[in-house]
């Protein structure tokens, strides 16, 4: 057991390196964006980056889930390792074209948010060469790390240099995925130097297995991803640019959290397959150990997020509305803790292969969010629109532990 915490504390160290690049980059990149052009503008950036995310998800197929835990697997059972990643890559290139056509043909219709799209392309391109599922499952994630430092580097000189007005705002995102995807393409040089890491050839049969296999995580993911994005859809149709600003920039700081909570997540998670592969009893004690420091870390980090507020508003909005977005954000601090106590929820259905009971959880959530939307969007004053986040994740809290009690 104390080898195991080992390998974690080494994963966590960097996981969390690359999670905290990838945050700090957001909020470097939030001031430089909102001082050029406006929080209004800023939002849409924002707007357009969770689209992207979403549009990601679809992409990866659930690979970075499943495609790191086949590598483990097969690294502890001592069977043939990758077998099917190929067809993974190329499902990822498929979903790719489709948007890229997609973007096209509203482009050309004069969409009003299609330049935005236009500049996620290279986000998304980026998605399709990410190796991650390689250097998580191998457990050799410094190189990953090195070279998300390096291409995170480049693209906040990228964006400094060439956002200068308005008009540059759609391809903020596109600096970052170009900058993204020329560094995976050096982990993939480095990857095709290791004769282990074979991923095969794709298959009609081996396409047909991923998206079968794969369907109902695929579907969650989405679903999980809109529960968190629909509301933030929902102010940038109906509320005005400030609110939508001011809740991008808050939403944007959970953003963060939660991939630090995720980086936490994939650290443990080859030493959680190998305590859950050997014994259920073992599981159990690391999973309390687990949740213990997590409630301490994420207690501790939602003070800090409270008291701390003005001086981040004042630095993110870089405007004289400050006061909107310290109110956001102190409304958000509670919700780090929410979302850190379900964080093993999740990962114990996904180690159980238990993917319909994980879209049927998924669903019911949504259904939950589509209701707070409506409610927040039409009923609640929009200065209270932010509380949406800490009441959709104590919902998503409340039924994944219902589900966890009734399964024992």
């Amino acid at each position: 057991m104390i080898q195991l915490f080992k390998k974690s504390i080494t994963n966590l160290f960097h996981l969390g390196a690359v999670q905290a690049t990838n945050v700090i980059l957001q909020l470097v990149l939030i001031p430089l964006v909102t001082s050029r052009v406006g929080i209004e503008a800023n939002g849409y950036v924002l707007t357009a980056l969770s689209l992207s995310g979403f549009i990601g998800i679809v992409m990866n197929y659930a690979s970075n889930q499943t495609g790191p835990m086949e590598v483990k697997l097969s690294m502890i059972d001592s069977k043939e390792t990758f077998s099917s990643m190929a067809d993974v890559f190329f499902i990822r290139l498929i979903f790719f074209i489709l948007f890229f056509l997609v973007t096209l043909i509203l482009y050309a219709i004069n969409f009003s948010f299609s330049i935005f799209l236009v500049g996620i392309i290279p986000l998304l391109f980026a998605e399709v060469l990410n190796p991650y599922v390689f250097y998580l499952g191998s457990e050799k994630l410094q190189y990953y790390n090195i070279a998300n430092l390096l291409s995170r580097a480049l693209s906040l000189l990228l964006v400094y240099q060439t956002l200068i007005n308005v008009g540059d705002a759609p391809f903020v995102n596109a600096y970052v995925g170009s900058a993204q995807a020329l560094g995976f393409i050096v982990l993939w040089i480095q990857l095709a130097r290791d004769k282990k890491n074979n991923i095969g050839v794709v298959t009609l049969r081996g396409i047909r297995i991923v998206l079968k296999n794969n369907l109902p995580l695929t579907v969650s993911n989405m679903i999980v991803h809109l529960q968190q994005s629909i509301f933030l859809f929902g102010l940038g149709i109906t509320a005005n640019p400030l609110v939508l600003g001011a809740y991008a920039i808050a939403d944007k700081l959970i953003w963060g959290i939660r991939m630090i909570l995720i980086a936490f997540s994939n650290a443990i998670y080859p030493t959680a397959i190998e305590t859950h592969h050997k014994s259920y009893q073992d599981w159990i004690q690391f999973r309390k150990q687990v949740n213990q420091v997590l409630a301490i870390l994420l207690i501790s980090g939602g003070f800090i997020l409270f008291f701390m507020a003005p001086s981040l508003a004042s630095w993110l909005a870089k405007s004289s509305d400050t006061l909107i977005v310290t109110t956001f954000i102190r409304c958000v601090s509670p919700v780090p803790l929410v979302i850190g106590l379900n964080a093993l929820n999740v990962m114990e259905l996904l180690m159980k292969n238990d993917f319909t009971i994980q879209l049927k959880l998924s669903i019911y959530v949504f259904l939950f969010s589509v209701v707070l939307t409506l409610f927040f969007l039409f009923v609640v004053p929009a200065s209270l629109s932010i509380l949406y986040l800490l009441f959709l994740e104590s919902i998503c809290l409340i039924i994944y532990e219902k589900n966890r009690n009734n399964s024992r």
